[in-house]
């Protein structure tokens, strides 16, 4: 990797790690510390039980902004595109596919049972909502509460969205080699990349990387996946002939709604894949040993921002995704209260969040997974032995 000039957010970065590390090896954070973010933990906790339940009319609301913002642009591009205004239709298009992104924020609230008052509905209600986003949601559901099981440890599927192996620890392993290959020759083409001017790479990363990101988080990635289903189940079956079902419909009222419906979910994935991103940052820290600290692992996770719409619309799912490790059971209307209640606290042990819109960061999440996904371990990670731990080196970056 080249020489370059460091930045205060690579600073920012080596300094967390550096912590994160000193205090998992057995040195602990600075007393104070720890105990005012336990004590906001605990604080959280109560809060969880007493107000932050899953609520009837919070799960309505929610939605209704989904639906709303998906169905109304859809249709009203449709009708522009037919009435001759088709440059109106592409922030239409972009406006349905944060709704579709919306759509998958509950679809992972159901999973977790919390959308939803009654565990029932919730799993009623996921499986019929599944296959409106070619997901299938037993799959979806196992997989993600495996990821929470294994929440920054080597075994975590959503370190790279791909199946785990042994080699991936080893320094002469390159990630690439458990991508299909397809994925493998974006990622070869895109470590070219980091060669390029901070301002140009931001352009890149924010307008043109969405275009290989909601492809790859829809047909490659994992859980999300639709090739990597287990097709020995019966629901996969149903859920894909639900699916297939949903887009003839769609097919038979208009053909060119068919088309913007896929063009929204790919745009909607690929704001999806910034969920994978908060596990996969420069600043995130993975066990290569089995200890686990379960506070400083969800600490751990990188809050990914990208502006108050993408917020809103997408019902914070990446914005507030350390908190949601942190207390899983609180459902995605809460989290906004719930983070103002302990942020104060956890800011100094808590992993710097990526912020999408500002150059320098957004150029330290995506150069750091490039190197990652493409060099071997020994290039592109730093090995910290005493702590059974292993971090991603610096980034790259010239800003």
């Amino acid at each position: 990797m080249r020489s370059v000039r460091t930045s205060g957010i690579v600073e920012t970065s080596q300094q967390y790690r550096k912590g994160v590390l000193a205090a998992l090896d057995g040195t602990g954070w600075p007393p104070e510390l720890e105990q005012a973010a336990l004590a906001a933990v605990q604080r959280l906790a109560r809060a969880r039980k007493a107000t932050f339940t899953p609520q009837l009319g919070h799960a309505v609301v929610a939605a209704a902004r989904t639906i709303a913002f998906t169905v109304v642009p859809l249709m009203a591009s449709v009708y522009l595109w037919t009435n001759g205004w088709r440059f109106a239709v592409v922030p239409l298009l972009i406006l349905a596919g944060l709704g579709l992104y919306g759509g998958v924020a509950i679809l992972h609230d159901l999973a977790h049972s919390t959308f939803l008052p009654s565990r029932n509905a919730n799993a009623i209600a996921g499986h019929m909502l599944a296959p409106l986003l070619l997901m299938e949601f037993s799959g979806f559901r196992q997989s993600h509460l495996g990821h929470h099981k294994h929440t920054q440890s080597i075994s975590d599927p959503k370190r790279f969205g791909v199946e785990h192996r042994e080699e991936t620890r080893h320094p002469d392993h390159s990630s690439l080699e458990l991508f299909p290959v397809p994925v493998q020759v974006l990622l070869r083409m895109g470590a070219k990349l980091t060669l390029l001017p901070l301002r140009l790479r931001h352009f890149i990363y924010v307008f043109i990387m969405p275009m290989v990101m909601g492809p790859a988080v829809l047909l490659f990635s994992g859980e999300f996946s639709v090739a990597r289903r287990d097709w020995r189940q019966s629901e996969t079956w149903t859920s894909s002939l639900a699916s297939a079902v949903m887009l003839a419909l769609l097919y038979i009222y208009s053909p060119l709604l068919l088309v913007f419906f896929f063009v929204a979910l790919l745009i909607g994935h690929a704001f999806t894949f910034n969920v994978f991103a908060s596990h996969m940052s420069p600043h995130q820290v993975y066990w290569t040993s089995d200890r686990r600290a379960g506070m400083a692992d969800a600490l751990n996770v990188s809050d990914i921002h990208c502006g108050r719409l993408v917020a809103w619309l997408g019902h914070g799912l990446s914005d507030y995704h350390s908190l949601h490790h942190l207390s899983p059971a609180i459902p995605c209307y809460h989290l906004p209260e719930a983070e103002a209640l302990v942020a104060p606290d956890l800011a100094p042990l808590r992993a710097p969040a990526i912020d999408l819109l500002n150059p320098a960061s957004c150029a330290v999440l995506f150069d750091g997974l490039i190197s990652g996904g493409v060099h071997k371990n020994s290039v592109a990670w730093d090995y910290a032995a005493a702590g059974g731990m292993r971090r991603v080196a610096t980034p790259e970056t010239d800003a």
